[in-house]
């Protein structure tokens, strides 16, 4: 036996000790020196494996035997997915692909957001004032700024090392959170310690500080309406809706002011009980006159004696009460006069609203028959399985022509009437059937705050505030097993489940012997 094949398996040891004692200092301290210590114990460790006594006839020996090709299968089959494992890996980052596959898109930004934050024109800064994200509010403010990396970022302040931050916004305490536009600031929320900051907060508060004005909308009292209140059958949602989106809200009785405040961008009509004077329709007609859009909600059986201004809209109103003749709301608790809609019309504000619910309680069908200077759209249109019912207050009512009338009918219009010299904005109405849907309880109802929001946007016109979804959360559900079928999984789990493994292999080595 040669020298260096004696001593070839002391060279292996100790080359192992050199690279397992520069692998742990370059772990520990990154000294440069562990390169070093590597590199030997590898130079001697292969200078011993190359020297060692028979190595070539063992090797020949050894990847001649059937266990060491089916192990080396094994490493190959290994090395393989970890390849593909760490490939996918390196494309996902450099292809950033995000699916959210939640039911309600709940990590996903509204279409809402991502109009403001594609209409950004400068750019705009989110200042955190505090120290640490107690929150866990990165991920959420990473979406926006994904969005729009030129323009959007946000920076977490420690109020106690950046005093030239803390003097130019004035901040009297931690937690505070400014927005900065251009050379425009604006506070935006105090967080309490481990508080989150919602979307709906956020959006609303860029949409405020891009704009020059907040929307005005005047909701009318006096005739019945319900009230703006946290009262049941009130509008109070709905008042507090419209504020986090940057609307100011003020009841109007003409009463009191007979006059159309100048600030009104709209004016809203919901569930009159008794009939306008003909002065008060006349000062509606006036605003419209002066392209200040209307919204009217009206309930069935009431009539609010608005023709003359319906007329000139081409609009008439139908006493009868749309029924469901297939009672789709009964899983709900409610009966025939509560429909439940999933198709609308192709219009801006129900164009984001296809496929997904919305629902109404007491429905009137309102006609249409408008001339070539007014544009008339169907936004809300039942189905034929409808039908509007002449005495609803019957018990068990049915269809029974010529009296009632079958569907489809529409009970929702959005109307435009565009100025012929387009030296103005153009005059904007809608008119829906129902009140219910605004109401507090109702307005929470599938997407009915949606439709609300959209419709406000587009009558008044404020091309700052797009038409969109509104943010979703995360819709709770349960699995509710009987007992029997708890006690089939936990027998199942346990011990069906491995039995059958092992006795697949048992039969799988059977078969192979």
């Amino acid at each position: 036996m040669f020298p260096q094949q004696r001593f070839s398996r002391y060279f292996i040891w100790l080359g192992l000790a050199l690279v397992v004692a520069g692998a742990v200092v370059l772990g520990a301290t990154g000294e440069g020196f562990a390169y070093g210590l590597i590199l030997v114990g590898l130079l001697l460790l292969g200078w011993g494996i190359s020297h060692f006594p028979g190595l070539g006839t063992g090797l020949q020996r050894f990847w001649r035997k059937r266990s060491t090709q089916m192990g080396t299968n094994g490493v190959v089959g290994a090395i393989a997915i970890l390849l593909i494992f760490g490939l996918t890996n390196f494309l996902a980052i450099q292809i950033p692909l995000r699916i959210d596959l939640t039911e309600n898109q709940i990590h996903t930004l509204s279409s809402q957001t991502q109009g403001v934050l594609q209409n950004l024109s400068q750019p705009l800064t989110l200042w955190l004032f505090q120290e640490t994200d107690d929150a866990n509010l990165k991920p959420f403010l990473d979406n926006y700024q994904r969005l729009n990396p030129n323009n959007f970022r946000y920076v977490f302040v420690d109020p106690d090392r950046n005093l030239d931050a803390v003097q130019r916004f004035q901040v009297e305490s931690r937690g505070e959170v400014h927005l900065e536009y251009g050379d425009k600031t604006q506070l935006l929320k105090v967080l309490a310690q481990g508080e989150p900051l919602t979307e709906s907060q956020l959006t609303n508060s860029i949409l405020q500080i891009q704009g020059d004005r907040q929307p005005h909308l005047y909701v009318l009292q006096g005739h019945g309406e319900p009230p703006l209140d946290q009262i049941p059958g009130g509008l109070g949602q709905m008042a507090q809706l419209l504020a986090t989106q940057g609307y100011i809200v003020s009841p109007l009785n003409f009463t009191q002011t007979p006059t159309i405040p100048p600030d009104a961008d709209l004016i809203a009509v919901i569930g009159p009980q008794t009939p306008f004077l003909p002065g008060e329709v006349a000062l509606l007609e006036t605003a419209l006159a002066n392209n200040q859009s209307l919204l009217l909600l009206l309930d069935p059986q009431t009539d609010p004696q608005l023709n003359s201004l319906l007329d000139k809209w081409g609009l008439s109103l139908d006493q009868r009460l749309i029924l469901d003749q297939g009672n789709r709301a009964d899983f709900l608790g409610l009966g025939q006069s509560t429909l439940v809609l999933n198709q609308y019309g192709d219009h801006p504000i129900t164009t984001a609203l296809a496929g997904q619910n919305s629902i109404y309680q007491a429905v009137r069908p309102i006609f249409s028959d408008t001339t070539e200077a007014i544009a008339a759209t169907a936004i809300l249109r039942t189905d034929d399985q409808t039908w509007a019912e002449s005495q609803p207050e019957i018990p068990d009512p049915t269809f029974d022509p010529p009296g009632d009338r079958p569907g489809p009918l529409t009970f929702g219009w959005a109307l435009e009437k565009i100025d012929s010299q387009a030296t103005m904005k153009a005059t904007r109405l809608v008119a829906i059937g129902n009140t219910t849907f605004v109401t507090n309880g109702w307005l929470e109802q599938y997407l009915n705050s949606d439709l609300l929001l959209n419709t406000v946007n587009w009558l008044a016109q404020t091309e700052e505030v797009p038409l969109a979804i509104q943010p979703r959360t995360p819709q709770e559900r349960r699995l509710n097993l009987r007992r029997w079928q708890i006690a089939t999984l936990a027998w199942f789990a346990p011990i069906l489940f491995p039995l059958g493994g092992l006795g697949g292999a048992i039969f799988c080595l059977w078969r192979r012997r």
